[in-house]
C-alpha cells in the first residue's frame, strides 16, 4: 500500500519554482512512497494558498515550501517518515526558528533560536543556532521556508490574508490542539534559501500587530 507526501508551493516565480522542483525531483523516494507535486497559482495569500492545496490532496504528509527553498537533504523523504512515524505526537517540523516566541512576535529575536539554514540574500549565509539532542527538539516558531505536517489543521486565512505570519500562526494552532511542533536534529543543514532581499518590511510590522493580537485571543 503506497503512502503519499505531497509538495505545496505557491508560486508566482517560475524560474525560482523551476529550481525548487529541479532539488525535489532528486530526493531518494522511498518503496511504496508516492509524490506528489501541487503548485497553486494566484492565491491571494500564502494561508488562503495552502488551505486551498490541503483540500485538493489526500496525501497524509504535507511539505509545505517556499519556491525559492532548495532542499538539499537527499534522504529527507527518509527522515520525514521516521519522524512522523516514530512521533505520532509530532504534528509539524521546520528547519528553523525559536523556542520562544518573543513579545514582538518576531521569532529571530527569541534569546532561545532552534535550527540551521543556509540562505541567499546579497551572498550565502550559514545560520546555525540551537542544536537538537536526539531525534527534534520542540519548538513554538519555525520559519515558513519548509513546514512538513502528518496531520491537517486549516491555516488561519483571517486574519493573516498576506503573506506575513502565517507560519507562527500555524504553529501555535498545533500546539493549542495539542500536537507538538519541532525542528529536527540537523548533521548538516537540509535547506538552502534562496530568499533575496527583504523590502516589504511595512506589511511585515503590520501583520506583526494583527498577529499579537491574534494571539492573545488564543490564549
Amino acid at each position: 500500500m503506497y503512502e503519499k507526501v505531497c509538495f505545496i508551493s505557491c508560486v508566482n516565480d517560475e524560474t525560482q519554482y523551476k529550481e525548487c522542483l529541479r532539488h525535489i525531483h532528486h530526493l531518494t523516494v522511498p518503496v511504496h512512497l508516492q509524490i506528489e507535486i501541487l503548485p497553486i497559482r494566484g492565491a491571494v495569500s500564502m494561508a488562503a494558498g495552502y488551505n486551498a492545496a490541503m483540500n485538493q490532496t489526500d496525501a497524509k504528509y504535507k511539505v509545505y515550501l517556499h519556491q525559492d527553498t532548495l532542499i538539499l537533504n537527499k534522504r529527507f523523504l527518509f527522515d520525514l517518515l521516521f519522524l512522523f512515524k516514530k512521533h505520532p505526537q509530532l504534528g509539524m517540523f521546520g528547519v528553523i526558528g525559536a523556542k520562544s516566541i518573543p513579545d514582538n512576535g518576531i521569532w529571530w529575536e527569541s534569546p532561545r533560536t532552534a535550527g540551521k539554514i543556509i540562505e541567499h540574500r546579497s551572498t550565502y549565509r550559514y545560520l546555525l543556532f540551537e542544536e537538537a539532542d536526539y531525534a527534534y527538539q520542540e519548538v513554538q516558531a519555525l520559519d515558513g521556508v519548509l513546514m512538513a505536517t502528518q496531520y491537517d489543521l486549516p491555516w488561519a486565512e483571517v486574519p493573516f490574508d498576506g503573506w506575513h505570519l502565517y507560519d507562527i500562526s500555524q504553529c501555535l494552532q498545533f500546539i493549542e490542539k495539542g500536537y507538538e511542533v519541532g525542528i529536527p536534529h540537523q548533521p548538516q543543514p537540509w535547506v538552502l534559501h534562496e530568499c533575496g532581499e527583504i523590502t516589504d518590511t511595512e506589511k511585515y510590522s503590520h501583520y506583526l500587530d494583527i498577529f499579537k493580537d491574534w494571539r492573545n485571543n488564543i490564549k
